[in-house]
């Protein structure tokens, strides 16, 4: 493929990262099925866009890793989304990640994909697992403005935000979503040292963007006029481009298959104001929802460690650091869930289903959500029928 003009190559970031590419081989695997409580109950055929001869996205299958120590093509306060399976780390550079928006990879016999929506800045991993084989995922284009994927093999479409099947012989198939961390570089490797990362010598090396300038971080408006048609509903509570981080609690865990869901959404405005961390309860379920307000990481996990429920507060540290406590043992906690010092250090929470979102993505495929601070209704409405932020350009 011949390198792009720069001008060709800004005008596609900027309006189509939220879509993704097919393209052959790769180790994938998708779980059964799994009903949903809460998404929109259908979705119409046109807010389901086939961007795959329009945008030159392309999917990546294990892609080539590197020490920590080797990543120098890598600034710390770049974002990477990073994974954990069974005591490895690895880390997915987003300035790589936004041109492939999926990438197929493995831990051993665990294939996974890591996948990404610029526009709405939405970083989420499944497990694509399946009986006898595996699911690989590639790019296919938009649904309700967000990146939407498509199985290889089946030519089956899901959704990005839900990973439920919408269109093809595995419609009605979810599959299920695995813990990923959207972090800076720095952090990532202070949470995890020995972690590889992804190198950019790839066959697509050309169209990654170059360091020291990093994608920008979720947009503030539609970039491109083929979003709109995709864009089937919407909820006016918050302005559309709002960033929440949204949660899904599980109610029941024991059958998988029987799972059921509450959503919240947690403006990052209100995490903010809360000085790091929000201490809620969900159904009956405790959880904490924590943001580092410099780097914009944030989690959310159980309360519940040993049958007891933990209270958790925040403290600035003379380095300017947000440091995360709990106030009945003074465990420190970080972004991992996991104690660093303190009676419970080494000890790990769990951690609740959740990702980073544009209100407007969120939204549109769980109308039902509640919001942290809120008890308004539901207010359906479009989202291009308000002009999000003063109409102001993509920013940082």
């Amino acid at each position: 493929m011949p390198r792009m003009p720069s001008s060709l190559h800004l005008t596609l970031f900027a309006g189509c990262l939220a879509l993704a590419v097919p393209m052959p081989g790769a180790a994938h695997q998708a779980p059964a099925a799994v009903p949903q409580s809460g998404t929109s109950k259908s979705i119409p055929d046109a807010a389901i866009w086939d961007g795959r001869k329009i945008v030159p996205f392309k999917s990546l299958d294990n892609p080539p890793m590197v020490p920590a120590k080797d990543a120098d093509f890598l600034d710390d306060g770049e974002y990477v989304l990073g994974v954990m399976v069974d005591g490895e780390s690895r880390a997915y550079p987003t300035r790589f990640l936004w041109w492939h928006h999926v990438i197929n990879d493995r831990f051993k016999d665990k294939p996974f994909a890591v996948t990404y929506c610029s526009v709405c800045n939405t970083g989420i991993r499944f497990d694509t697992r399946k009986k006898g084989g595996t699911v690989m995922l590639d790019f296919f284009g938009l649904c309700n403005g967000v990146v939407a994927l498509v199985d290889r093999e089946s030519d089956t479409v899901f959704p990005q935000v839900t990973g439920k099947g919408v269109r093809g012989p595995l419609a009605g198939t979810e599959l299920v979503k695995q813990p990923v961390l959207d972090t800076t570089w720095k952090e990532w490797k202070r949470l995890h040292p020995d972690t590889q990362v992804m190198s950019p010598e790839t066959e697509f090396k050309r169209f990654y963007r170059p360091k020291g300038q990093p994608e920008p971080r979720g947009y503030d408006r539609f970039p491109a006029p083929f979003f709109r048609p995709t864009v089937s509903g919407g909820d006016l509570r918050l302005p559309p481009f709002e960033k929440v981080l949204g949660v899904a609690m599980h109610l029941k865990v024991n059958d998988p298959a029987d799972a059921e869901r509450v959503r919240r959404a947690y403006p990052i405005k209100a995490l903010k104001d809360a000085g790091g961390v929000i201490n809620d309860t969900v159904d009956g379920r405790p959880l904490a929802v924590m943001l580092d307000p410099v780097t914009t990481t944030a989690l959310a996990v159980s309360r519940v460690l040993d049958g007891k429920t933990l209270t958790f507060y925040t403290q600035v540290l003379p380095t300017g650091e947000t440091a995360f406590f709990d106030r009945e043992t003074g465990s420190r906690w970080n972004l991992a869930g996991k104690a660093e010092g303190g009676p419970h250090k080494g000890r790990s929470l769990e951690i609740e289903e959740n990702h980073l979102s544009q209100w407007y993505g969120w939204a549109a495929f769980f109308p039902q959500t509640s919001i942290y601070g809120s008890t308004d209704a539901p207010k359906p409405g479009n989202p291009f029928d308000v002009e999000p932020n003063g109409g102001k350009s993509p920013t940082q």
